[in-house]
């Protein structure tokens, strides 16, 4: 701790300092004195001359003893012997006021800008008060909040787009599960249909008991005009389809424009393994047999004749006709007529189809011709 004092507290001071060391020196002699009866008797035996130099000594250590106690003393109450101690006090005091100063004026001039701004604060909100408004407003938020919501509007964008994004890829995965539930449930349907015929068959054989047709033969009139256009066309029909040239084994569905309407075609080739004769009995046996109305349906009667002509029988008959979930009853009249050639054999069959009943419901007045070939 530094102590500021002027000349008069100096003095003072000093002077207090130099009475304590006067006080000292009257009581130090006393063991000088003490010491110095012991030495007298060879102190009186010296010459006079001796005994002045031994005064002096004496004074001298006196005189440094007290000079070195005083320094002690003023060293120990602050005091030294520096003739410029009041003036470095004085620069020190000086510099001091000045950095007071200094900083008295930085509060003087904030005060001032302090004070400015709020003089021109009310003529600011008269000039613009919606925008100052905002300013304001924006002035009370602190920094910190600003930057916590900034971060925020950051992360919601974020979660966001990224809802966008994954609800987009959910839409998208249940397009493609979807499709492949489609597509699986076509393939199983597609797969049954193949095997209707091997389950519903192989079980159980159906048997058919087949009579000989007693009725009108005058009805079979008109199918046998439609079995000789047929004949007639049936170059013209292997031409078109590509069965006439056709070494593949496919199967396809056509449906084609002829003189009255559109009709429709389904055609199949495949290369049998067998001689041509035993391959032509084989065929012509199916087509006039009952094995040919098996494969999708089943027979609730059945009435034919042989005509006696070569290759050539009727017949009439009901039938249940299935496909996937589609059901029909319908009457049949046939006509099934085979024709030998030098190189090839031919099978012809012509049907009127009268469906009677539909999913169990009744229809009356549709019918529709079926033609089919069989060319060995």
């Amino acid at each position: 701790m530094a102590f500021f004092l002027d000349e008069d507290d100096d003095g003072r001071v000093l002077e207090a300092a130099l009475s304590f060391v006067d006080t000292f020196a009257d009581g130090s002699p006393s063991w000088m004195h003490a010491a110095v009866p012991s030495t007298s008797p060879m102190v009186q035996q010296l010459p006079r001359r001796a005994s002045r130099t031994l005064d002096a000594d004496s004074s001298e250590m006196t005189r440094r003893a007290v000079v070195n106690a005083r320094k002690r003393i003023l060293r120990k109450a602050g005091v030294y012997s520096d003739p410029n101690r009041a003036r470095s006090e004085r620069r020190k005091e000086v510099a001091y006021l000045r950095q007071q100063i200094e900083r008295l004026q930085i509060d003087l001039q904030n005060l001032e800008d302090r004070r400015k701004r709020r003089t021109d604060q009310p003529q600011q909100l008269e000039r613009s008060p919606q925008p100052l408004m905002v300013v304001n407003a924006a002035l009370q938020i602190p920094h910190m909040w600003q930057v916590i919501a900034e971060k925020q509007r950051q992360r919601r964008e974020e979660a966001e787009r990224e809802n966008v994004r994954l609800k987009w890829i959910a839409e998208r995965q249940q397009k493609v599960a979807d499709s492949l539930s489609s597509l699986l449930k076509r393939r199983a349907s597609q797969l049954m249909n193949d095997c209707a015929s091997v389950v519903d068959v192989s079980p159980r054989e159906q048997t058919v008991h087949v009579v000989d047709f007693s009725g009108d033969i005058g009805d079979f009139q008109g199918l046998f005009q439609h079995l000789d256009a047929a004949r007639r066309e049936v170059d013209v029909v292997f031409a078109a389809n590509g069965l006439e040239k056709m070494v593949i084994t496919p199967s396809d569905v056509h449906i084609r424009a002829g003189d009255d309407d559109k009709y429709l075609e389904a055609f199949s080739n495949k290369v049998l393994p067998f001689k041509l004769s035993d391959t032509a009995e084989a065929a012509w046996n199916h087509f006039k047999g009952v094995e040919k109305h098996l494969g999708n349906g089943c027979i609730y009667e059945k009435a034919a004749k042989d005509l006696g002509e070569p290759y050539t029988v009727i017949e009439a008959f009901t039938k249940e006709m299935h496909s996937n979930n589609a059901r029909a009853d319908v009457k049949v009249k046939q006509v099934v007529r085979r024709y030998v050639e030098a190189d090839h054999d031919l099978v012809i069959w012509v049907a009127r189809v009268s469906p009677a009943e539909i999913r169990h419901k009744m229809l009356r007045g549709l019918t529709y011709i079926l033609r089919g070939y069989a060319k060995l």
